[in-house]
């Protein structure tokens, strides 16, 4: 086996957090703390989206005791030519993290977020979180 895999790392699904706009390290370090008070979430607190349990493709979870697990990959992630393969090594989702006094112009985050994503091929979700919002830019962001 592979010195960073085990079968605890193969049951995660790996998120990429990347800095969009200017952020200082310190501000990015916080919000990634943030994140990894997320890690493990029981599938007890949600609840399947779908209302007629005999069309759930989730029908064998275990709502009861299961869980999901997610690993947070910080910064850039070369692809893996295994990902086809072995689905623990794909990015599922891209999380964009903007600190709003850094950045000023949002539109050129969402564009910058918007091009660091196309390097994620396997990304199933992208979402990009604006914090410490001024009241401009709140204005903003509710337009978009």
């Amino acid at each position: 086996m592979e010195p960073d895999v085990s079968i605890e790392t193969c049951s995660m699904i790996r998120i990429a957090v990347i800095p969009v706009g200017t952020i200082h390290p310190d501000h990015f370090r916080n919000y990634i703390t943030m994140l990894n008070h997320h890690q493990n979430i029981e599938l007890s607190s949600i609840t399947s989206f779908y209302t007629r349990q005999k069309k759930s493709p989730f029908k064998q979870q275990p709502w009861d005791n299961g869980s999901l697990r997610f690993k947070y990959v910080v910064g850039e992630s070369q692809p893996s030519g295994w990902e086809d393969f072995q689905a623990y090594r794909k990015i599922h989702c891209v999380i964009g993290i903007c600190h709003c006094p850094s950045s000023p112009d949002l539109d050129r985050v969402v564009v910058q977020f918007v091009n660091e994503c196309k390097g994620y091929e396997s990304s199933l979700v992208n979402r990009c979180f604006a914090f410490s919002p001024a009241d401009a830019q709140v204005k903003r962001i509710v337009t978009m």
